[in-house]
């Protein structure tokens, strides 16, 4: 049975060093929850404390109303799939799915029933008699991932589990992963670093930043509406202008002014974040934001261009081939329009918009 697990609070210490930050988050019954950051941002730090790998200096743990801070792993009932795939080698597939229904003594009826629905669920029935070595990297990922259902946990905690295929199986099992999940509706944790990855498979994410999280929300409200500059920059792509405040909007390059309405009162240096599809080029204006295209590549429904600005900077803007089919030459002088953007306070820590 899923349960709801709560994360009230808690730090963790290296010696004298923070990996977690006084984090809060409450993942629901059911819910594909994924920590995504960069490398070193603490997302697997707070993945094992959930697991029970690592001690918790401060705050609780929950699973429902359980606190288990003190828990020992393998009472917490949970399922792990890891970077490393963590099978046995000397196994079988089937021996290997029913590894943990052996620990624990379930009849043998039984077991063969669930460890043949497990490997029918993650389409490796067909593999039982065969060694790990005998698989493609995918299907070894598959096994790991049957071992960690057979189980029937109460939590399935995933760590960079695709990162060792190559980017065609990556997809292909990212949505595998997906499917069984949702048909099993059991809690998930996924640690990734792929943002790509976070927006294809989660129910909502956690974007967390030195031992920090910055921002938790579904997948298109985190990537449309960053609450700071570090989420815009690391979620996509953004271009980033300088500017300051104007009348009725941002002034940005020294003179070109952006229409938009704060959400609250602000004066002052502000940085603009504009996503390479909310930018349209046209043809040179008179006091516009100019540039010229410095590269564009073709990559098939769209053509992204690289300008560069009067001020030296180079932005990115991507245009869809079904809208613009003509692909612009480089060298060719461009008036960039802004259709959409973000403006944050000077110091990138705030939404103004």
């Amino acid at each position: 049975m899923s349960k709801t697990i709560t994360i009230d609070h808690v730090d963790k210490f290296y010696g004298s060093f923070q990996a977690i930050k006084d984090v809060s988050l409450s993942i629901k019954e059911g819910e594909f929850f994924t920590l995504l950051g960069p490398s070193g941002c603490g997302k697997t730090t707070l993945l094992r404390m959930i697991a029970g790998f690592n001690t918790i200096e401060k705050g609780e743990i929950r699973f429902g109303d359980t606190v288990i801070n003190h828990v020992p792993t393998y009472k917490r009932n949970i399922g792990m799939v890891f970077q490393s795939y963590a099978i046995f080698p000397h196994l079988t597939v089937q021996q290997n799915v029913a590894y943990g229904l052996k620990a624990r003594k379930v009849p043998k009826d039984e077991l063969n029933a669930r460890v043949e629905k497990a490997m029918k669920l993650t389409q490796i029935d067909q593999f039982a008699k065969r060694q790990p070595q005998q698989l493609s990297g995918g299907q070894q990922q598959r096994v790991a991932l049957s071992r960690a259902i057979v189980i029937e946990p109460d939590l399935l905690l995933m760590d960079e589990p695709l990162s060792n295929l190559d980017a065609k199986l990556r997809v292909e099992m990212r949505t595998a992963i997906r499917e069984i999940q949702r048909e099993l509706n059991i809690t998930t944790i996924y640690v990734t670093h792929d943002q790509e990855e976070a927006l294809a498979v989660s129910d909502r994410i956690a974007v967390m930043n030195m031992g920090v999280v910055e921002q938790v929300g579904k997948p298109y409200d985190i990537y449309a509406h960053p609450t700071n500059a570090f989420v815009a920059n690391f979620i996509g792509t953004s271009n980033f202008l300088d500017g300051e405040t104007d009348q009725g909007g941002v002034k940005v390059l020294g003179q070109n002014h952006i229409d938009c309405k704060l959400n609250r009162a602000y004066t002052g240096l502000v940085r603009v974040s504009v996503r390479p599809e909310h930018i349209e080029l046209e043809d040179p204006v008179p006091g516009a934001i100019n540039g010229e295209i410095k590269i564009a590549t073709f990559l098939g429904d769209f053509i992204n261009y690289e300008v560069r600005l009067a001020n030296g900077q180079i932005i990115q803007a991507n245009q869809y081939v079904h809208l613009n089919p003509r692909m612009r030459e480089l060298g060719e002088k461009v008036s960039v329009n802004v259709e959409r953007s973000t403006v944050f306070t000077g110091d990138g820590k705030e939404a103004l918009t």
